[in-house]
């Protein structure tokens, strides 16, 4: 979620962390925050953070690793699985890193840090109608939240996203387990990076450095295993991954946005986000990117993109009233698809609510993708 997608979640982080560090160096794990108004921690931009204000040039394997000038960072797995039983299943799995100072005392404890890592891990179980979400926050610590650059690793306790630097491709391994719910999978890239914005500087406002640098995995091969209520099952599907770091500050009249990252069955892939302004008009600095079948990128602005919402949904547990199903239209690019989420409730409960869940793509063509929805 960018600075402007992730900004109530970063918030409650900046809640918890201003909290957590005016304490004594003290080992334990933060509780929940109140987030009621979260809006405001992120209003003005961070003082000694480097910003997005140019287009810089990326380095692969280096850009897939930590930005520890940024304020911001996070490693966004999203997908979909299939067992050799015809069970299908959707996942999330985010590790973001968040530095709510630029400094801090220098203190002996390795308690005594800047650094805040949150984690959520979601499965959609299409067949049993179900939504599981779980929730991780913590202090940076070597034994509990950790980054490692060498070969790249990131671990919030046992949950974790590693590169693998020996393999003749680029591979990936996610693992996340909690209660009764456990996944474990292997990701090979199957296309190269796309660059969002201009040359992977994405700006969310006109506001000099409101922006952020981002690239997509838009095709990633996945095999592992799932376990669900217990039942563990060998799976395979597709995945996403979106990669974004900043320091940037927001509008005050950004309401919220519409991020959509779909998997068309022609192997071309949409990502398009439309930020919405106060009354729900999309923003001038909504984009996207569209890669066609073979390879070739072109890049969205706001008016090339239709989004229209066909279906409402009220969650009975926080009564948000989000959307529930989209056409979605691309005319240069014949594109005219329904968007249709698999489950309803795909709504997470945890120190904040938003939406992100799988969709199904019909249309003019067939796929499957995820959508989030926040500030509703």
């Amino acid at each position: 979620m960018n600075d402007w997608r992730a900004r109530i979640l970063l918030a409650a982080i900046a809640v918890v962390s201003v909290a957590l560090l005016r304490l004594d160096a003290t080992p334990g794990r933060p509780g929940s925050a109140d987030a009621e108004d979260p809006t405001r921690l992120l209003t003005t931009p961070a003082a000694g953070f480097s910003r997005a204000a140019a287009p810089r040039a990326f380095e692969f394997p280096r850009d897939h690793g930590p930005h520890e000038d940024f304020q911001t960072e996070w490693w966004y797995f999203t997908g979909h699985l299939a067992s050799e039983d015809g069970s299908e299943f959707g996942f999330q799995l985010t590790l973001f890193r968040f530095e709510i100072a630029a400094s801090i005392t220098p203190s002996p404890s390795a308690w005594r840090t800047p650094r805040v890592l949150l984690g959520h891990f979601a499965v959609s179980d299409f067949d049993q109608r179900r939504f599981h979400t779980f929730e991780r926050l913590a202090r940076a610590h070597p034994d509990i939240a950790r980054i490692e650059t060498s070969p790249l690793a990131l671990h919030l306790d046992d949950w974790s996203i590693e590169r693998d630097a020996k393999a003749t491709a680029e591979h990936w391994q996610i693992r996340a387990t909690q209660d009764s719910i456990a996944l474990e999978l292997t990701l090979e890239t199957r296309q190269p990076a796309v660059l969002q914005g201009t040359d992977g500087l994405s700006r969310k406002s006109a506001t000099e450095g409101n922006a952020s640098y981002y690239y997509s995995l838009p095709r990633l091969t996945a095999t592992g295993e799932l376990t669900v209520d217990g039942q563990t099952r060998a799976v395979s599907g597709e995945a996403w991954l979106d990669r974004e770091w900043s320091s940037s500050a927001l509008e005050a009249e950004q309401q919220g946005w519409d991020w959509f990252a779909l998997q068309l069955a022609d192997g071309s892939n949409l990502m398009f986000y439309q930020l919405r302004e106060a009354g729900g008009a999309a923003g001038a600095q909504s984009a996207g990117s569209f890669v066609m079948a073979d390879g070739s990128v072109d890049t969205l602005s706001v008016g090339d993109v239709e989004v229209v919402v066909t279906h409402w949904w009220r969650s009975p547990i926080t009564g948000r009233r989000y959307p529930h199903g989209w056409r979605l239209s691309v005319p240069r690019h014949d594109l005219a698809l329904t968007l249709t989420p698999r489950l309803a409730d795909q709504e997470w409960h945890g120190r904040l609510h938003y939406w992100e869940g799988a969709v199904r793509v019909s249309g003019s063509h067939a796929g499957r993708g995820y959508v989030e929805l926040t500030g509703y």
